[in-house]
């Protein structure tokens, strides 16, 4: 196929359409996630305890928003919801817990050992050797 039936190709014009529109819902869903990470942190702040319902709210919309940017950049063919059922994220997987612990020797070691590699002093004098 040569360029001018490229640019005939009506799939291929449908598809910049939707990489349009979806572009534009993308842009808003980022300002969505801004929203919830900024609301997750400030509840985290004054409870302590992150908010469940939004941790699941949360996990969907990242979970769209990688739907949309799989499909915008054709990494999948599948146009995202609403042409498709709307993800419903990992919400049963248990995320990590955070440890309390008090510091050990061996962490204060480490420690140590990151501040002198992050010294610069550090980097002039293994240059020099």
């Amino acid at each position: 196929m040569d360029i001018k039936d490229n640019a005939k190709n009506t799939d291929t014009w449908l598809r910049g359409f939707f990489i349009l529109v979806f572009g534009v819902i993308f842009y808003f869903l980022y300002l969505v996630i801004w929203l919830l990470v900024i609301f997750q942190f400030i509840t985290k702040l004054l409870t302590g305890e992150l908010n469940s319902n939004l941790e699941q709210f949360s996990t969907k919309m990242t979970s769209y928003a990688l739907q949309i940017l799989n499909y915008i950049t054709y990494q999948s063919e599948e146009r995202p919801f609403p042409f498709s059922p709307f993800p419903e994220g990992n919400i049963g997987a248990q995320r990590p817990k955070l440890e309390e612990k008090s510091p050990k020797k061996s962490d204060e070691k480490e420690r140590t050992k990151i501040k002198h590699f992050l010294d610069p002093a550090w980097f002039v004098n293994l240059s020099l050797n």
